[in-house]
């Protein structure tokens, strides 16, 4: 319960055509907006049970009986703002503590979100920190796979796994060469927890869906996407039915690509709008995805090729710099050997 009465109000409710503020209204009617009804007006007090989280919603009735809307906020604020202060507080704390809360850190928000699950993943992976270079990379794919996961339309399968998992091998391909680490494998499971995901799961159907293609013709596959037939692996076929009725998304479109490329079709604009056909899926989503794709991987490829340009240049500076050092030394040592050879002589 919360009780609340007018002691002053300090913001014009409106202003009027010539950009004067009007005075302040003698009557504020509440409206309970979740069930659409009026639940009281507000003179110069007024109570009514307000739970957590809960918001109200004044309005202030004009002359002529239509309805100003005045805010909508959470009830602790919004009460600050027209003057208004709780029982149990003076006004001047009331207000205060009311001004400095924001509605939306009061808003219980059940549905994970990106900043989350990027700091999931620091907590698993802390260290050694992501190549500058790869950072970029490994967080675009990371937000993708977790808008795709949040949705309530999202259900995990063989072939969604074999897409993340072959994204992820090409991405980070060059990754420990370049670093002069092993990182890649212990990069992954956090990766994969981080989204809510199994790692090791999703490696194992990877490498099944993978198999399944190297051992099946590409009018095998097509009869299985089509439903004409049931593949040997029952996680293909789970797969293939999941995708006809859940949220397509890129991870969908790089497992298909990895699928034709195993069976030995080639990866092309023309080849893959007749497998999204066959699975039913317009075929604009996986023919755009697929450009999508191609641009990014050459996109790193061109940055790993820089990077290994500087590593080359880096090496020859530090032989260089090895040359000359021995040379110095060389230099030296045999003027220190003159020198003794010199010193009989003179006695």
């Amino acid at each position: 319960m919360v009780s609340l009465k007018r002691i002053k109000l300090e913001m014009p409710i409106g202003f009027d055509s010539l950009g004067r503020a009007s005075s302040p209204a003698a009557r504020l009617q509440t409206r309970d907006i979740w069930k659409k009804v009026d639940i009281g007006v507000l003179l110069d007090e007024y109570s009514a049970a307000v739970h957590p989280r809960e918001v109200l919603f004044l309005r202030r009735r004009a002359a002529r009986g239509t309805a100003a809307a005045l805010a909508v906020a959470c009830a602790t604020t919004l009460a600050a703002q027209l003057g208004f202060a709780g029982s149990q507080a003076t006004p001047g704390r009331a207000r205060a503590a009311a001004l400095r809360a924001s509605p939306v850190d009061q808003i219980n928000n059940p549905i994970k979100t990106v900043a989350d699950t990027i700091a999931d993943f620091y907590k698993t992976y802390p260290q050694p920190p992501l190549l500058p270079m790869y950072r970029p990379f490994v967080m675009d794919l990371m937000k993708q796979v977790h808008l795709a996961a949040v949705d309530s339309r999202f259900k995990y399968d063989a072939i969604f796994g074999l897409g993340l998992r072959e994204a992820y091998v090409s991405l980070m391909g060059a990754y420990d060469k370049i670093g002069g680490c092993k990182e890649v494998e212990k990069i992954w499971p956090a990766f994969a927890k981080a989204c809510s995901l199994d790692g090791k799961a999703m490696q194992e159907d990877a490498e099944a869906v993978a198999s399944w293609a190297k051992s099946t013709s590409p009018a095998q596959v097509l009869q299985v996407l089509e439903g004409a037939e049931a593949a040997s692996d029952p996680r293909v076929s789970t797969a293939v039915s999941n995708i006809k009725t859940s949220l397509y998304n890129q991870m969908y479109s790089i497992g298909i690509f990895k699928m034709m490329e195993y069976s030995g079709v080639a990866v092309t604009k023309d080849n893959v709008e007749e497998w999204a056909k066959a699975l039913k899926v317009p075929p604009s989503k996986p023919a755009t995805d697929l450009e999508t794709y191609k641009r990014n991987m050459d996109k790193l490829q061109k940055a790993e090729e820089m990077m290994r340009e500087v590593e080359i240049r880096e090496k020859k500076k530090l032989a260089e710099r090895l040359e000359e050092k021995a040379k110095a030394l060389a230099a030296k040592a045999a003027a220190a050997s003159a020198a003794k050879t010199d010193e009989p002589a003179a006695a």
